[in-house]
């Protein structure tokens, strides 16, 4: 089995230890200001699970947003985020041996009422557009290329919704049958829900905006290159490794890079790619509870390649189990369509991080994937995330219907697995930092994929879209060893001065200005 999403063991079952934590109030720096592109390994918690935290601050903000919080709250926590003895209406546990947070250090040191009233946990309104991403301003040649096919095939009679008001338009609206891809069209699914015969089915419909969002992240303009560059493997270039790393990842191993600009032969042949992989792939819901918060996984061969996702996101969208039945009892309470607006976003997320994987074992299986640029680890899944969000997005509790919030932190991570078979060498050797960070998720940014007004933003400002603000996160300071097998150097020069993390001065305050 290959491509699983998940989140790991916390640091202090990994090994790795974290001393120091920092609150992160960034409500005046831009979403592109105070985060490296390095890279780290895997979806995992280790740097923000089983955390000691000796301190907390609010740290400075920095030049520019339109949402300041008010001076006195960035450089102080107020007196309900102590961990030990708040309360748990206040958001917090009153329990030591509760635990809800599960030492993620945002859900710890940040009260749910200051996350609350920043805009992070619940939504006023929820608006979701049936045609979101398919207003009769975009081209979506994508889109329309397979919907020929569909229509050659007669799978469906046109390409276009029929014109009413808009009969001038040039570009008619594309016909509801092609907004979904035919990756995740219902016959591709392993499901008795699906068997209904009936016109209506309620459960299909529920899944819809899923698999339309899913759709066009899969279509994404922006990321088409990656694809592309992905299944040249001619272009790949061979990564010069040591015999005992090559005995470790079991053979040789390439890397590759985003292309820019492909021609239209190129994403033509992309979008090929994709429709065959329509032809042979299969969904299953499997409950995956006590599976370390495994959200997916791909698994099969080369003619028929499956896709496990977990039965709970499923069951929390379409059979309208509660996403908040976990949460802890706090006022005013975790929103439980908000909370199933998290799960529909992370579910499509995950759905294309696997497709990435099933591309590649189509195509190339059992060859290992390969790295991207200079990543120490190889993970299709991830790195599509990472270079699509700038980071990966994730539920910072194992609850599987994020009653909380989501967040964000740069992959990969460090992790402590000496014989890992996808890293090429650990955290340290590479020459990381050692400071990491989350931030949270604000529910705008969530709700803002379900708009027609969010994707036409898309066509006018590009791939900064979709990037979450990072204006609220914690900062943690960690001591990461070499693995046993490594000498103790790292790989590029060493630096005689260490830096401040994260720009920060001898308090932790970080200041832009």
């Amino acid at each position: 089995m290959t491509g699983f999403r998940i989140v790991s063991p916390s640091a202090s079952s990994t090994g790795i230890q974290l001393n120091k934590v920092h609150i992160i109030s960034l409500s005046k720096i831009s979403a592109t200001t105070g985060d490296s592109d390095d890279s780290m390994d895997s979806k995992r918690n280790n740097d923000r699970e089983g955390l000691s935290a000796l301190d907390a601050e609010i740290l400075g903000s920095a030049a520019g947003s339109d949402t300041d919080m008010e001076e006195d709250e960035d450089m102080e926590l107020d007196d309900s985020s102590s961990s030990s003895d708040a309360s748990v209406n206040g958001g917090r546990s009153g329990n030591a041996q509760s635990q809800w947070h599960e030492n993620n250090p945002l859900l710890r040191e940040i009260s749910l009422n200051k996350l609350d009233d920043y805009g992070y946990i619940n939504l006023e309104t929820i608006c979701v557009d049936k045609a979101f991403g398919y207003s009769r301003r975009r081209m979506l040649e994508a889109a329309r290329w397979r919907a020929k096919l569909d229509v050659a095939k007669g799978l469906c009679y046109s390409i276009e919704e029929p014109f009413t008001l808009e009969k001038k338009s040039k570009v008619g609206k594309l016909h509801e049958f092609h907004r979904i891809h035919p990756i995740f069209r219902r016959d591709n699914w392993n499901s008795t829900d699906l068997l209904c015969t009936t016109t209506t089915n309620e459960y299909w419909e529920r899944l819809k905006p899923v698999l339309q969002l899913a759709t066009l992240l899969l279509e994404s303009e922006h990321m088409i290159g990656y694809i592309v560059s992905m299944l040249d493997v001619p272009s790949h270039k061979k990564i010069s490794i040591t015999a005992k790393t090559l005995k470790r990842l079991g053979g040789e191993v390439y890397w590759f890079e985003r292309k820019h600009n492909p021609s239209h032969v190129e994403r033509q042949r992309v979008w090929k790619d994709l429709y065959e992989l329509g032809n042979k792939i299969m969904w299953t819901e499997k409950d995956m509870t006590g599976d370390k918060q495994v959200h997916g996984y791909t698994t099969g061969d080369k003619k028929s390649p499956e896709i496990v996702l977990d039965e709970e996101h499923i069951n929390i969208i379409c059979r309208e189990v509660s996403p908040v039945q976990d949460a802890i009892d706090w006022t005013p309470g975790s929103d439980e369509e908000s909370a199933r607006l998290r799960v529909k976003f992370n579910l499509a997320t995950t759905m294309v991080h696997e497709v990435m994987h099933a591309l590649w074992r189509c195509r190339y299986f059992p060859h290992a994937e390969p790295y991207y640029r200079d990543t120490r680890h190889a993970e299709l899944g991830f790195q599509w995330e990472q270079l699509m969000y700038s980071g990966v997005i994730e539920g910072p509790t194992t609850d599987r219907g994020f009653p909380y919030i989501l967040s964000t932190y740069q992959w990969p991570e460090p992790e402590d697995e000496e014989d890992n078979r996808e890293a090429l060498m650990s955290h340290k050797k590479w020459g990381s930092g050692n400071v990491s960070r989350e931030y949270a998720v604000e529910m705008s940014f969530i709700q803002n994929f379900f708009t027609l007004d969010f994707w036409d933003e898309v066509d006018r400002y590009g791939s900064s879209n979709f990037f979450p603000l990072k204006r609220l996160g914690v900062r943690t300071v960690g001591k990461f060893e070499y693995w046993k097998s490594e000498s103790a150097s790292i790989r590029g020069p060493a630096n005689p001065t260490p830096q401040s993390p994260g720009d920060a001065d001898e308090r932790g305050i970080i200041n832009r200005h």
